[in-house]
């Protein structure tokens, strides 16, 4: 916890390499979700089958979820929600400057009694 899960179209204009994202969301998150680094796990998802509104090809988009433990106030959830925006915003800066593009974030709870978790000992 958290789980980040990005899903975008193939059309966007940014390069498909998240590891910059991820190295500037993460931080973002710790400092915002106040979770540990070692917990956060991200991943994306590259949609070809998709369609936005009319159908231009031309139209892009980025959605991200993060999935954290429920518990936070509406004040901390619209802080995480509006940094991790500006982290897309940033990675994605071709894509919104060349394309008609839609850059969204969502949190969704995870109810504790029902989030399972075993970590390997590493030395």
């Amino acid at each position: 916890m958290p789980h980040t899960i990005l899903e975008y179209s193939d059309n966007i204009l940014d390069p498909a390499d998240f590891g910059p994202l991820w190295a500037k969301l993460h931080p973002v998150l710790v400092a915002t979700a106040h979770c540990r680094l070692q917990d956060i796990k991200s991943r994306a998802y590259r949609c070809e089958a998709f369609r936005m509104a009319d159908g231009d090809p031309g139209y892009a988009f980025a959605h991200l979820t993060i999935r954290l433990l429920e518990g936070r106030n509406p004040e901390a959830l619209a802080a995480i929600g509006q940094a991790a925006l500006e982290v897309l915003k940033a990675h994605f800066g071709a894509t919104l400057t060349g394309r008609q593009c839609d850059l969204t974030v969502e949190l969704v709870d995870m109810r504790k009694a029902a989030y399972f978790k075993a970590t390997s000992c590493r030395t």
